[in-house]
C-alpha cells in the first residue's frame, strides 16, 4: 500500500520555496500552496490503490492484527488427490499470516463434485482459514446449484472437514417455483440433500406434485432431498 506525504510532494513546476503567509507576497505564495495541495491531493486519490472500507467482522477474525499482505483480484484453489475441490475469487483480500486467515470483499466461491462444477456461491464478504480451508460468506450470500437451486441466507458456513455448507440464520431454498424456509441448515455441495433445522414451511404449486394429498411440512423437506 502507497502513502505519500504532503511535505515531500514535489514537481519541476513548483521548486522548493518557503511559503509565507501574512507578509508581502501572500497572494503569491497562496496560490503556490494551493497549487501544491492540488497535487498532492491527486497523488493520493489518483495515484494508488486505497485499502477498503472496514467490514463487519465474522469471529474467527476478531481483533485488531494488521494485514501481512494486500491482494487485488485474489484467487485461491483447494485440491484433494488431484482434484479441484474449491475456487475462491474476491475483488480484495487481507491475508492475516500468524492468524492462518483472509477476509475478502465480493467474493465468488465455486464448488467442484468429481471433476465438475455443481454449484456457485457470492457474497458481499467473506473469510477463509487458510490452514484447515474453512469458509465464511457474509451479507447477501447466494448459492446456486448447476441444477437450479438458490440458497439465500445472511451467513454461510463451508465445513470443509465435513464436506458441507451450514447456518443457523434464516434462510430461503428455491427449485422452479417452490419456495422453501426455515431457521439453520445443512445442505452438501450440490444442495442435493438440505436439511432445514426449525421453523420449515413451503409454499408450493401443487402438493401433488410430489405425490401426496395430505403433505406435512417434514415430508415437504423430504422433498427438496430428491
Amino acid at each position: 500500500m502507497l502513502k505519500f506525504n504532503m511535505l515531500a510532494a514535489s514537481s519541476p513546476a513548483f521548486p522548493d520555496k518557503t511559503i509565507r503567509t501574512g507578509k508581502p507576497g501572500m497572494k503569491r505564495d497562496r496560490g503556490k500552496l494551493h497549487r501544491l495541495w492540488v497535487l498532492v491531493i491527486f497523488l493520493t486519490l489518483g495515484g494508488c490503490t486505497r485499502e477498503p472500507a472496514p467490514v463487519r467482522l465474522a469471529p474467527i477474525m476478531q481483533g485488531s492484527e494488521v494485514p501481512t499482505f494486500f491482494f487485488e483480484r485474489f484467487r485461491m484453489v483447494s485440491t484433494r488427490a488431484g482434484e479441484t475441490e474449491w475456487e475462491f475469487e474476491a475483488r480484495t483480500a487481507q491475508i492475516y499470516e500468524k492468524k492462518h486467515a483472509a477476509r475478502a470483499q465480493d467474493i465468488k466461491v465455486i464448488y467442484w463434485q468429481k471433476g465438475r462444477v455443481v454449484s456457485t456461491l457470492t457474497a458481499r464478504h467473506g473469510f477463509l482459514k487458510t490452514d484447515n480451508k474453512d469458509i465464511r460468506a457474509e451479507e447477501n450470500v447466494v448459492m446456486v446449484s448447476e441444477e437450479g437451486t438458490t440458497l439465500r441466507t445472511e451467513r454461510l458456513d463451508w465445513d470443509q472437514k465435513a464436506g458441507l455448507i451450514k447456518t443457523d440464520l434464516p434462510v430461503a431454498v428455491e427449485r422452479a417455483q417452490d419456495i422453501l424456509t426455515g431457521i439453520g441448515l445443512e445442505a452438501d455441495r450440490e444442495l442435493k440433500n438440505i436439511k432445514i433445522l426449525a421453523d420449515v414451511k413451503i409454499k408450493v404449486r401443487s402438493v401433488r406434485d410430489y405425490g401426496a394429498h395430505h403433505a406435512t411440512c417434514s415430508s415437504l423437506a423430504n422433498a427438496v432431498n430428491a
